[in-house]
């Protein structure tokens, strides 16, 4: 059997894109079971931020059901593959999305939110620092046998 994973690629990964993945796709899976839930929470943000009207909830929303969507498929890929790369790219993303509603939170001076969103942050960058210095022993390992 050939071993098709990308260099520094660690069983220990497996658990983290398995993880990425079911977040990402579950997140997007809510969005019909509690979308209603959200519409005043992002209604009440798109008027404190960019004073945006109702006509624009349901299109924001399903925007970013969509962008957690994609990111979890993308660390899907990244397992099936093997590759450490992708895997960081989607850590990256979520990394990314959490600081955009971070921003979000603080200009719509939403504290409880902005202590939520801060701490997946945190997570996923140790999940990210995890990554690279696993792939880092991984590939110093394979270069020593």
């Amino acid at each position: 059997m050939v071993d098709r994973s990308a260099p520094g690629w660690s069983r220990l990964f497996l658990p983290i894109g398995v993880f990425l993945g079911i977040f990402g796709v579950f997140n997007f899976a809510e969005l019909p079971l509690g979308w209603k839930d959200r519409q005043e929470q992002v209604g009440r943000y798109l008027d404190a931020t960019l004073a945006l009207g109702a006509d624009w909830v349901m299109p924001v929303i399903w925007l970013a059901k969509l962008v957690e969507l994609a990111l979890g498929l993308l660390a899907l890929a990244a397992t099936a593959r093997r590759d450490t790369r992708w895997l960081a790219a989607a850590v990256v993303g979520w990394l990314a999305w959490f600081t955009l509603f971070s921003a979000v939170d603080m200009w719509a001076a939403d504290r409880v939110e902005l202590q939520e969103h801060t701490v997946y942050f945190v997570m996923f960058a140790v999940l990210l620092g995890m990554i690279h210095v696993v792939s880092a022993v991984e590939r110093f390992l394979d270069a020593r046998r």
